[in-house]
């Protein structure tokens, strides 16, 4: 009789049990950080049973179905976790503080497998960015393993995304638009990239489809944002190629914090290795601060404060380059005589003023200061000779030039000074509703100067005849004002559905041209499928004209130049793959940009020439794809694979549609991380890219624009690293951590081109002599944290 009760008992247990499971209610809330801002792609896991989750919103709002009862939840952003616990249901929404974003740099990797709401979009960490097997140690280059992004010379930070050029990349630093310096023609010309890894707290980059809030560029968008320390850290770093040191704390009682750096690169070994064999003396030294102090609760003044000193000399002396086909060997041999110097200053300020008057209404004021200083001084003569190679070995000669094709000599002239300064302001304002509902509005004001004194001539002697190949002597000014106003909404619908809508409206007084430009993002998920993410964006992108794009081939400036336009149409999707047990991220995005009133443009090197016309039109179309994840647990890679292609139909010319400079068809980009599994201190850093040539033409020959194709892009930089954690001298503690690595750049010593230098033979026939980039280079590093 009691056994019977017993199991009537446990019956009406397990009933009331499941009957309760069946009645849930929704818990809603926000994840904030301690600036009280939303954080966003945080996972919000139910603990009993990990198959029911959610992600946080752009404002750090979640929703997600609980039974009623206490529960508890698992939270995991960026690698790290916390636990909070609820009793179900709840009216009101819950508000979660996250204390700390901070990574430990040593046990902690940093995680991108979260799916992604935001449309054409990647977030990745410093650690990343340094850990990676680069020359300098350029933040930028990491991008280059990303789907879309190409960066194809490694002495340079330059980069191109789905088709678009150098100049069509923004950039802002804790709000403030970052400069990119004019004159720069060659890669190792180039400082350091403007962020400083040491200094990053986190990176936001968009490859297309961004919101309303930044524009004016036709390609990407990167967000950058640096530390605010909670506590004391430093930094030494030392290596054959660069160094640094940086410094970060706290000071008066909490109210201030305070990153600051130094860098320096000296690329002098390795650009020995470069064909064009001299004297290389570089010599680049960056400087940064980000300070802030809290006035009040509610107001914060920030200030970021940079300087850049860069410093490049060469005295060439001999080159020889080796070229041709398996049946026909050509070699070029070139001696100089002469000097070239680069030298630019560069001095980017801001100060910044933030309020959160309350909860739901935020106000940043930003004003800063852009002031650059570029000075070109070069005399350089090249005689060069042209031969055929013998290749039979059997007979004499062999390697050897067996027959003149041409002989005589190139002299370059620059005596250039350019002066640029840039006096901005900027306000940007949101106001979170009650629902998690976001609306945002802004302005920008700035004014420009930009004063160039040119002074350069080309000219070529070959047999005895002087011809004067380029000459470009005058003075130009522009100035100018700019605004810009941008408005958005930002609606989120049950955690499932996103919409962001906006407008952006620019002026320049220059050549008095408005500009409006709408675009519209969205993210869909199913309840029965929160693995999935579906987005798309659609958006108008202008690009009104900087001072490069005014000057022409002749150095003349054309003040009726317009912007550019792009219509972007994008579509993708993300998933989420269990897969060696693991959590893993499949992306994939297909795009068209629709380009009109575009400028033509070439490209040299890391140079862009305009024709300064907006007489042309064009397409980018493609798909990217990247798979990332834990491929070894603790650690993230990835692979990334582009297909694009972009052409444009010029006015000027009756061929139709042609390549445009940037055509890469196909790309592939890989970024591995590996340990030791008895020893995680030992790790191996792999970064390799692959891509199809890109199209080129003769200089100053329109009707050979796009004819060639160049070579393929090949490189694998690998690293390899310990970590010792807490250094002690005489059993005191002396260093928190130490890094020692060593990188093989180039490991498969490929002679990648950059660019074609073309000479003439005796019977008037053109060769195009390929320019390599540099060798196989063994670089050490080490880093000393305090």
């Amino acid at each position: 009789m009691i056994g019977r009760w017993y199991r009537y008992g446990l019956l009406l247990l397990l009933w009331g049990h499941a009957f309760a499971q069946q009645q849930e209610t929704p818990l809603r809330g926000y994840l904030l950080d301690p600036q009280g801002q939303g954080i966003e792609q945080a996972a919000i896991v139910w603990a009993a049973d990990s198959s029911r989750y959610t992600f946080t919103r752009a404002d750090g709002s979640f929703e997600l179905w609980l039974p009623v009862g206490r529960q508890t939840l698992r939270v995991s952003f960026l690698g790290k976790e916390k636990y909070f616990t609820v009793k179900m249901p709840v009216e009101q929404p819950v508000r979660w503080l996250w204390e700390s974003l901070y990574l430990d740099e040593v046990v902690v990797e940093g995680k991108d497998t979260l799916l992604q709401e935001e449309t054409s979009a990647f977030r990745f960490t410093a650690l990343q960015a340094k850990r990676a097997p680069t020359p300098f140690g350029d933040f930028n280059k990491i991008l280059a393993s990303l789907p879309g992004v190409v960066s194809n010379n490694e002495l340079s930070s330059s980069y191109s995304v789905r088709g678009g050029n150098y100049d069509e990349n923004l950039l802002y630093v804790n709000g403030m638009m970052v400069y990119r310096p004019l004159l720069i023609r060659a890669g190792q010309q180039e400082g350091l990239s403007f962020v400083n890894p040491d200094l990053v707290e986190e990176v936001r980059f968009y490859t297309g489809g961004w919101q309303a809030a930044y524009g004016d560029k036709l390609s990407s968008l990167m967000l950058i944002r640096y530390k605010e320390p909670k506590e004391f850290k430093a930094s030494l770093s030392a290596g054959i190629l660069n160094s640094a040191a940086h410094v970060e704390g706290v000071a008066a009682a909490g109210r201030m914090t305070y990153v600051a750096g130094i860098r320096r690169k000296s690329a002098r070994y390795l650009l020995n290795t470069l064909p064009v064999k001299g004297q290389y003396l570089p010599n680049f030294v960056d400087a940064q601060a980000w300070l802030t102090y809290k006035l009040s609760p509610r107001h914060s003044l920030k200030s970021l404060l940079t300087y850049a000193r860069n410093r490049y000399f060469v005295q060439p002396d001999f080159a020889q380059t080796d070229f041709g086909t398996v049946n026909r060997k050509l070699r070029l041999s070139v001696a100089f005589d002469g000097q070239e110097q680069m030298r630019y200053d560069i001095t980017q300020n801001s100060l910044q003023l933030e309020s959160q008057w309350s909860s739901q209404l935020h106000t940043q004021w930003v004003f800063s200061f852009i002031r650059t200083l570029e000075r070109e001084f070069t005399e350089v003569e090249g005689a060069y000779r042209l031969c055929e190679v013998g290749q039979n070995f059997g007979a004499g000669g062999f390697n050897q030039c067996v027959r003149q094709l041409g002989t005589g000599s190139n002299y370059l002239h620059l005596r250039n000074l350019m002066v640029g300064q840039i006096w901005a302001l900027e306000n940007r304002s949101s106001y979170r509703w009650q629902r998690g509902h976001l609306t945002e509005w802004g302005m920008r004001w700035s004014h420009e100067l930009v004063k160039e004194f040119i002074d350069e001539y080309r000219f070529v002697d070959s047999a005895g005849y002087v011809r004067i190949s380029e000459q470009i002597d005058g003075t130009n000014r522009v100035e100018g004002q700019r605004l810009s106003f941008f408005a958005q909404q930002s609606i989120y619908v049950d955690s499932l559905m996103s919409v962001r809508a906006g407008v952006r409206a620019t002026y320049w007084t220059y050549n008095g041209e408005w500009n409006v430009s709408p675009s519209v993002q969205w993210s869909v998920r199913r309840r029965r499928r929160l693995d999935w993410v579906w987005r798309g964006a659609v958006g108008l992108y202008q690009q009104p004209p900087f001072y490069r794009e005014l000057r022409g081939f002749d150095g003349q400036l054309r003040p009726k130049v317009r912007a550019q336009q792009a219509w972007h149409v994008v579509m993708g999707a993300d998933l989420l793959l269990p897969l060696l047990g693991r959590p893993f991220r499949f992306t994939a995005e297909a795009y068209y940009k629709y380009l009109m009133q575009l400028n033509p443009y070439d490209v040299e090197n890391v140079r862009i020439r305009y024709y300064a016309r907006n007489d042309a039109k064009g397409y980018a179309a493609g798909l990217d794809m990247r798979l990332n994840g834990e491929l070894i647990r603790g650690t993230e890679s990835w692979i990334s694979l582009s297909l694009l292609r972009t052409e444009e139909d010029l006015a000027f010319d009756d061929r139709g549609y042609l390549r445009r400079p940037m055509d890469q068809r196909l790309t592939v980009g890989v970024y591995l991380e590996d340990h030791l599994p008895s020893n995680p201190s030992w790790r191996v850093n792999m970064q390799l890219q692959w891509g199809t040539g890109l199209p080129f033409g003769v200089p100053n020959e329109p009707a050979f624009r796009s004819a060639f194709q160049g070579k393929p892009y090949r490189r694998v930089d690998l690293g390899f690293s310990k970590y010792i954690s807490d250094v002690r001298w005489s059993e005191r503690p002396f260093l928190k951590s130490l890094w020692i690595g060593a990188d093989i750049l180039n490991v498969l010593g490929i002679n990648n081109v950059i660019s074609y230098t073309w000479i003439e033979d005796v019977s008037g026939q053109r060769y195009a002599v390929p320019n390599a980039l540099s060798a196989r280079f063994l670089n050490f590093r080490i880093v000393g944290e305090f």
